[in-house]
């Protein structure tokens, strides 16, 4: 069989930029974009030529190189992307079996077509734009893409583990015949690219997998909040039924009173007294009784914790919601509010503030709270962690409406935004 040369070393280190990269533009980056750029740079030219100058060493010294290449894979990654040291470790062995398969796959279609061509005149450098293109085109659309809207990992020790020990596997074997010396034959350029290719695919299917299984944490855990509100809603609902039936009651001994009893400074009291409850009774009268329940019960709940609640609210608008629906986005803001509040010391700037209003055929609920130091957004716009949050995005996604947050002024602001109407289509 007819010998053939080896990849390019400079196509290596290209390779292996570029995999990183891909992580680099989908994940969350430490610092601005000049910074990013300057520092892919700089390592785009030190891999490039740390691999060109140890192109020609021993045998007994490629397996230190590779390590020092894949060693600097790591420092970039870890440098560059807002990412643990585990996750850092994780992308490095993934982007590295990406990089060997793309070079192997580049550079056997090379061969195939030019056996005799060097790497770097111009129909092969058009052929290495165009095969790199494909390859690290099609893994960030199917898969980068989606990293990039929900960029956290969750790596776990286990994974790490056996991402690793795969990685170092399909290296292993698809180079097990270029450790003889004159074996770069068209059948191991087969062989090559056919393991990377096994190894990217085993890669992203465990990478699939615990994506999966984040997701189904986070599921199980907006589920549970759903349930915390609903139980929630129904104690409250019971709570504030016997306190109407006490205010009743009170009603009724203060009428026998008055009938028994009829200084005029008493009846001043009494009359004062009856004024109060019916103003009790008429507080957080929205026109929806569900709404009305978690208003109320949330109001007393600020009173005994020293909360400033003030919330204008017309409830009609949310007729068109079933009860469920209700608590999650209502009760889940207000109790990230009251939970963010009740962290401050200064009982003065416990504030929460509440409108639910009509805008431009919409209906728009948002929810204030105040707060000393900015809140950190993801690069979804949510505040990482924040399954309350996620689920209120959730339940008002169902009606085609949209979820905003951000913090002005020391505020943090939730808006709900949904589309007016009956709910059918929920």
């Amino acid at each position: 069989m007819t010998v053939l040369p080896d990849i390019p070393r400079l196509y290596t280190a290209l390779a292996e930029w570029l995999a990183c990269l891909l992580y680099v533009l989908a994940l969350r980056r430490r610092f601005g974009v000049p910074v990013t750029a300057a520092v892919s740079g700089a390592v785009l030219v030190g891999l490039g030529a740390f691999l060109q100058l140890t192109g020609s060493v021993p045998l007994a010294w490629w397996i230190p190189c590779m390590a020092a290449a894949v060693g600097g894979m790591y420092l970039y990654l870890f440098g560059c992307c807002a990412i643990t040291a585990r996750e850092a470790g994780y992308c490095c062995a993934r982007a590295f079996i990406l990089a060997e398969f793309a070079a192997s796959l580049e550079w056997q279609l090379h061969c195939y077509l030019w056996p005799q061509r060097g790497g770097f005149q111009p129909l092969a450098l058009l052929l290495l734009a165009v095969t790199y293109t494909a390859v690290y085109g099609f893994i960030y659309g199917y898969e980068f893409r989606r990293l990039h809207r929900n960029p956290e990992l969750g790596i776990t020790r286990r994974a790490l583990v056996s991402a690793v020990v795969l990685a170092l596997a399909a290296f292993a074997v698809s180079n097990l015949a270029f450790t003889q010396e004159g074996q770069a034959t068209m059948n191991v350029f087969y062989i090559r690219t056919l393991v990377d290719l096994a190894g990217v695919l085993v890669l992203s299917i465990q990478q699939e997998q615990l994506m999966e299984a984040r997701l189904h944490r986070e599921l199980e855990a907006m589920n549970n909040v759903l349930h915390h509100q609903y139980e929630q809603y129904q104690q409250s609902r019971e709570s504030i039924r016997l306190i109407n039936r006490h205010c009743h009651d009170l009603k009724l001994q203060i009428a026998a009173i008055r009938a028994e009893h009829d200084p005029g400074k008493q009846a001043a009291a009494l009359d004062e007294m009856e004024s109060g409850i019916r103003m009790y009774e008429a507080q957080n009268k929205t026109g929806n009784p569900v709404l009305d329940t978690l208003l109320t019960a949330k109001s007393l709940y600020c009173q005994q914790h020293d909360i400033n609640f003030t919330c204008v609210a017309d409830g009609h608008l949310l007729d068109f919601m079933p009860t469920g629906d209700i608590c999650t986005i209502v009760g889940t803001a207000l109790d990230n509010a009251t939970e963010s509040v009740q962290t401050l010391s200064d009982t003065e700037k416990r504030l929460i503030r509440v409108a639910i209003f009509a805008q431009h055929g919409f209906v728009m609920l948002r929810f204030e709270n105040y707060c000393e130091s900015p809140v950190r957004l993801d690069a979804d716009g949510m505040p990482p962690h924040g399954y309350g949050v996620r689920t209120v995005r959730a339940a008002a996604e169902k009606y085609g409406g949209t979820v905003t947050v951000h913090c002005e002024d020391n505020w943090f602001i939730l808006r709900v935004l949904l589309p007016h109407g009956d709910g059918s289509d929920a």
